[in-house]
């Protein structure tokens, strides 16, 4: 991989996140009830490739508190993909490039690392165990910005908004821009 293909890919990453927020966030009360009007088909040249009946659509749309769930569950989706894909595009390209130890260097690599992995494995949001290679180095905390995660935080919900996920993408953005060769 290239550094141009790695930012283009960091930056579709990003873009994909905030279309979806968007799209979530953006879309009015009205709009979101004409969609119970009837069902959803999606058609594709060769034929549908998806189709749900009016029947489902009204459940999961018109329902509200049913849509608040589908629309969080989405925005959860979302924000794992971005915090997933940031860190392991980053990674690829320093190992393809032999420039991991670049990206393990930056003070916030750990914290990357793990809120990755609470909002990636099993349910997602639960530290669910503190790395071992840094159990064996003594390392009990990973901090990024105010934040910090700590060995202590094992079996606790980790809370980390959209706010904090874009955040923590442009820096790692900022990174492979001007850390990178």
């Amino acid at each position: 991989m290239k550094k141009g293909e790695l930012l283009s890919a960091l930056s579709n990453t990003l873009q994909n996140f905030v279309l979806g927020i968007l799209l979530t966030q953006c879309m009015p009360e009205e709009k979101w009830t004409s969609l119970t009007q009837g069902g959803i088909r999606i058609d594709w040249p060769n034929g549908t490739f998806f189709h749900a009946d009016r029947n489902w659509v009204s459940d999961v749309l018109g329902k509200h508190q049913n849509r608040i769930i589908a629309i969080g569950e989405l925005e959860k989706s979302l924000k794992r993909a971005l915090l997933r894909e940031g860190h392991e595009l980053i990674l690829l390209y320093c190992e393809e490039t032999n420039q991991v130890g670049k990206y393990k260097a930056e003070p916030w690599f750990q914290f990357a690392r793990i809120i990755r992995n609470v909002v990636s494995h099993k349910q997602g949001g639960i530290l669910r165990e503190w790395p071992k290679d840094l159990q064996k180095k003594g390392i009990s905390s990973a901090s990024w910005r105010s934040r910090i995660i700590e060995e202590t935080n094992v079996g606790q919900e980790i809370q980390f908004t959209h706010q904090e996920a874009l955040q923590l993408m442009t820096d790692q953005i900022i990174f492979a821009q001007n850390q990178l060769s």
